[in-house]
Parts: structure tokens; sequence; C-alpha cells
């Protein structure tokens, strides 16, 4: 498999007109967006630009002198006045859908939360947000949020006693179950949590070979151990097809409800 994806990326290489791209990560340093665009990178020659956040991520995207590889969330367009690149049929690499979870040290589900004030570690974004009000006003919690950048920060701060009770992507269960004291309650994939993450691996400012090279070369090592190893919990869509734009517009739509 490692001979195959060499090839793919020595094929890639070869026959765009764009070898060399850069790769713009807009998320934290620890979080899962690195993991996919450094498992990518691996791969191909690039430059890597660690951004922290989509803001200056995308001042980076938009003046960006090469081809730019990134991965961006359906739920930052939810945010207000948060500029996006545009993501369509000719620029859409994949799209990796995450469940979300609930742990906690504090409660063994989510009805022993109500009528509670629960402290809560995630991502400080205005979806989450809204998201976790709607769920308190269902369940008569108030969720007092514990803001951070990303999967991987809200896991440490979660595992270093910031809060007691943490929402996150399911490809962070095993880290966050080392917690002997942490019972993981509440799944999207189960239903109780209405909440999933869209995000979409793009293409900005590439020519057809270049996104298409990224397609065949993601859609083999999506395929591979060392992917699901890292991303289990996670479901990949390939190429720019029409149902996976839909979809990222779907997730972009109801994030900014």
């Amino acid at each position: 498999m490692n001979k195959l994806i060499t090839t793919l990326a020595a094929i890639f290489i070869a026959t765009s007109a764009h070898a060399e791209i850069t790769i713009v990560n807009p998320g934290s340093e620890e979080g899962a967006f690195r993991q996919v665009l450094t498992t990518i990178g691996q791969e191909v020659e690039h430059d890597f630009v660690q951004a922290n956040n989509p803001v200056t991520a995308y001042s980076y995207i938009d003046g960006a002198s090469t081809p730019v590889l990134t991965v961006w969330s359906s739920e930052w367009p939810g945010d207000a006045d948060m500029q996006s690149p545009a993501i369509g049929a000719d620029n859409l690499v994949a799209l990796m859908t995450y469940e979300t979870m609930m742990c906690s040290r504090q409660f063994a589900n989510l009805d022993a939360m109500a009528g509670q004030d629960v402290k809560i570690a995630t991502w400080g974004s205005e979806p989450v947000a809204k998201f976790l009000t709607v769920l308190g006003i269902q369940k008569d919690i108030n969720f007092i949020v514990v803001p951070f950048g990303g999967s991987g920060s809200t896991t440490k701060g979660y595992i270093a006693g910031d809060a007691d009770t943490v929402f996150t992507i399911t490809t962070r269960q095993g880290a966050i179950e080392e917690d002997s004291a942490t019972s993981c309650i509440a799944f999207s994939a189960d239903g109780e949590l209405g909440f999933r993450f869209v995000d979409a691996i793009a293409t900005v400012g590439a020519d057809t070979a270049t996104t298409d090279g990224l397609r065949t070369l993601v859609s083999t090592l999506s395929n591979t151990a060392e992917w699901n190893d890292k991303f289990g919990g996670t479901v990949t869509y390939v190429g720019g097809t029409g149902a996976n734009v839909f979809m990222f517009e779907e997730a972009v739509v109801n994030f900014s409800k």
C-alpha cells in the first residue's frame, strides 16, 4: 500500500502544472485538521502554514501565490462576518464527517444534568454554542462553555481539569477515556446529540490536474489502516460530486440557522 501511495504521489507531482502547494491549517496544532493535512502532506511537495484559526487562515489563502490545500469546516460560515473560500465541484477534494460525543466525570447521562450548571469543554465557535444552548433548553441544562480552538486543545483542557464535561468528536474518545473517572454518555451516532461536523478538504487556486491528483491520493489514503486508526468514527467522501457539494452546503445552512 505504501508503494502505491508513493506511486500516486509521483504521478500527481509529474502531471500537475503546479507541483508545489501551500497547505494551510486553520485549526490548532493538536487538532484533527492538522492530522488530516499532515497525513496528506507526507505524500506531496508542499509548504506548511500553521494559521491556528480560520480568520488568519483566510488571510493566507486569499493572498497565496501558489495553489492552496486546506480543510474548512461547514460550521465556520455560521459565525457572523467570517470570510470563507468558495467551495464547490471544481475544488472540493473530499468531505469528512465527524460524529460527536459528550463525556463526563461528573454525570452518568444527560438526564442527570437536568437543573444543573454544567461546565463543558468544547470549541469556542458560534454554531457549537447555539447547539449547546438548544440542547440545554430541551434538557433543562445550563451549559457553561469553556472554549478551546479545536479537538486537540479541547481534549487537553478536559484532561487537565478545566471542565468536568466535554463535547468533542468521537476520534478523541480513546484519549479522553484514559481518564479513568470519565464515561462517554451521549453520541450523535445514536441520535442523542443532533450535531456532527462536516469538513471540506479543498484546493484554492489550483488547476484541475492538481485537484484531481489530490482526490486520487486522498481516496487511496482513506482506505489505509493508518487513516482508519487516526480518523476512526469519520466517513470520507472523495470528489467534487453534486452529492458531496450539496452535503457541505446543507451543513453550512444548518449551522447558519
